[in-house]
C-alpha cells in the first residue's frame, strides 16, 4: 500500500506522535522537534494551516485539500510527498474512526508500515504471538510478526468493525493458510522467544534501544560489585601461575561438558578457589562519567574481570552450592569476585539437595555434580543503562561467562558442564532473594578431574 492511498478513507486519520511539532527555525528551515531537530527543507506557508491539524488528527485527504486550496495542485502533491517523508521517520500516528468517535491509534514500528483495512472484518481469532499489555494507563496489541501496535483504552475496542479490519489486514488474525510454508517455520517458534528476538534486534520497532541511561536522575546505579552477604568469609587461594602449562589451542580442543568424575579425586576447595580467579575475580575497578545529554552526566562504577561482559556491567554473581567439597562444607555460598572469598549463606538443606538433583536431570541423569555454580544477575545493573535490549545482553553475558568457566576447567583439569535450564524459584527460596532483583540466569556443574575412560555419549559438547 502507498501513502496515498491513505486518501481514499476517512477512518484512517494522521497525527504527529505525542511530543512532536513542527516549527521554523531562524533561518527559515523547517524542522520538527522534540529535544533535537530534524531538517525537512524550505519553510513553507501554504503548509502551515494543514500542519496546525497534525497536533490532533486529521483525514489525509483533509491535510491535502488544506494546502489544495491555498497553494494548488503542484503544491498539494509536494506537501504529500513530505508527509510521506515523515511517516517513514515514524512521526506520526494513525486514529481509527468511526461515526463514534476515535476507537483505537496505530503505532507503526517498522518503517515500511503503513495502516489499511481490510474488505470486511473477519471471524478470525488473533494470532498467538499477539501480545495485550498495559502501558501508561492504556492498552497495547503488539505481535512480533506485525509492523505495528495498537493502542486502545477500552477492551471493547477490539470488536468495533473499524478496528477488526485494520487488524485483518495488519496482520494480527490468524489467516495464514495452513499449507503456507511460513507456518511450518512458525509453528516451531514459542511466543516468548519470538518476542524477545524481535524487541531485542532493531527494525521490529521503534523504542528507544541501547544505552540510553534512562533512569539518570531518578533511581542511582547498583555498584559495580555487590555489597558483601554478611557472615564469615572464607578466602580461596588464587590460581596456578602459566609456567609448564599448556597452549591455549590445546585448552581449546580439549575442550568439552564432563558429565563423569573421578570420585578418588573430589574437587578441592583450592580447585574452586583457582577456578573462580581464573575465570571472574575482579581485576579492577574505575568511575566513569555517563549520559546522553547536556546536563545528564552521571557517575557509573564498572569492573574488569577475564570474561567479556556488555558495557562492563559485570551483573553476574556466582552462587556455588556445594554437595560435595573437599576442604569446605556442604552449603550454598557467595563469591564475592573482589576479594576472592565466598561467604557461606545456608547449610545443607532440602532446597540444597534438590538444586543438585534437579542438575543431575538436566543432564539426563549422567552426571553427579559436586558443586552446582548458579549465576544470578543483578538485573539493575544493565536496565539502568540500556533500553529495549536489557535482557538479551545479559543472556549474552552469562554465554560468555559459560565458555570462561569451561577453558578455566578444563586447563585446571576439573569437570565443567553448562546446563540449558535451572530453577530461579528454588534458587529465590534457597537464598531469599526477590527473583526479579537478582535470579538466576544460568547454571553451570563442576566436578574433579574427569573420568579417564567415560561411558560413551550419544549428545556431545
Amino acid at each position: 500500500m502507498a501513502f496515498a492511498d491513505l486518501v481514499r478513507d476517512p477512518t484512517i486519520h494522521v497525527r504527529a506522535r505525542g511530543g512532536w511539532k513542527v516549527a521554523k527555525s531562524a533561518d527559515g528551515a523547517l524542522f520538527v522537534v522534540e529535544g533535537t531537530e530534524l531538517p525537512l527543507g524550505p519553510y513553507a506557508l501554504e503548509f502551515e494551516r494543514a500542519n496546525a491539524r497534525l497536533a490532533d488528527g486529521a483525514p489525509l485527504a483533509d491535510l491535502r485539500d488544506a494546502v489544495l486550496a491555498v497553494a494548488g495542485a503542484a503544491r498539494a502533491a509536494a506537501y504529500m510527498l513530505w508527509l510521506q517523508r515523515l511517516s517513514a521517520w515514524g512521526l506520526f500516528e494513525f486514529p481509527l474512526v468511526d461515526e463514534a468517535g476515535e476507537r483505537a491509534t496505530i503505532l507503526p514500528q517498522q518503517e515500511a508500515f503503513l495502516p489499511s483495512l481490510a474488505p470486511q472484518a473477519t471471524e478470525a481469532a488473533l494470532d498467538r504471538f499477539a501480545c495485550l499489555r498495559r502501558d501508561e494507563g492504556a492498552w497495547l496489541l503488539e505481535s512480533p510478526l506485525v509492523g505495528a501496535r495498537l493502542r486502545f483504552d477500552d477492551l471493547a475496542a477490539l470488536d468495533v468493525p473499524v478496528v477488526r479490519r485494520a487488524l485483518d489486514a495488519a496482520g494480527f488474525l490468524d489467516t495464514t493458510p495452513r499449507d503456507e510454508p511460513r507456518r511450518t517455520a512458525l509453528a516451531q517458534w514459542e511466543f516468548h522467544d519470538l518476542l524477545l528476538h524481535a524487541h531485542h534486534r532493531a527494525g521490529w520497532h521503534r523504542d528507544l534501544n541501547g544505552a540510553v541511561f534512562p533512569f539518570i536522575g531518578e533511581i542511582e546505579p547498583l555498584p559495580a560489585v555487590r555489597p558483601p552477604w554478611p557472615g564469615e568469609r572464607i578466602p580461596l587461594d588464587r590460581a596456578p601461575d602459566d609456567s609448564g602449562r599448556e597452549p591455549f589451542i590445546e585448552v581449546l580442543e580439549r575442550r568439552r561438558s564432563e558429565r563423569y568424575y573421578d570420585e578418588t579425586r573430589p574437587i578441592s576447595l583450592r580447585d574452586l578457589g583457582a577456578l573462580l580467579d581464573r575465570a571472574a575475580r575482579v581485576r579492577s575497578r574505575e568511575t566513569i562519567q555517563v549520559g546522553n545529554f547536556p546536563g545528564q552526566a552521571c557517575p557509573f562504577e564498572i569492573s574488569r574481570r577475564p570474561y567479556p561482559n556488555g558495557g562492563a556491567s559485570y551483573e553476574l554473581e556466582i552462587y556455588p552450592v556445594v554437595d560435595r567439597c573437599d576442604g569446605l562444607k556442604s552449603g550454598v555460598y557467595h563469591y564475592d569476585a573482589a576479594g576472592h572469598a565466598l561467604t557461606r549463606i545456608s547449610g545443607r538443606t532440602p532446597e540444597l539437595e534438590r538444586c543438585v538433583a534437579e542438575a543431575k536431570t538436566a543432564t539426563a541423569g549422567t552426571a553427579d555434580p559436586q558443586i552446582v555454580l548458579a549465576l544470578a544477575a543483578r538485573f539493575a545493573r544493565v536496565m539502568w543503562k540500556y533500553k529495549a535490549i536489557s535482557y538479551g545482553i545479559i543472556l549474552r553475558n552469562t554465554g560468555a561467562l559459560y565458555q570462561t568457566l569451561y577453558l578455566a576447567a578444563t586447563e585446571l583439569g576439573l569437570s565443567p558442564c553448562g546446563l540449558g535450564c535451572g530453577n530461579s524459584a528454588l534458587f529465590a527460596r534457597m537464598t531469599g532473594l526477590d527473583p526479579v532483583v537478582e535470579g538466576t540466569v544460568g547454571d553451570f556443574i563442576l566436578g574433579g578431574p574427569p573420568q579417564v575412560e567415560p561411558p560413551a555419549l550419544s549428545v556431545t559438547s
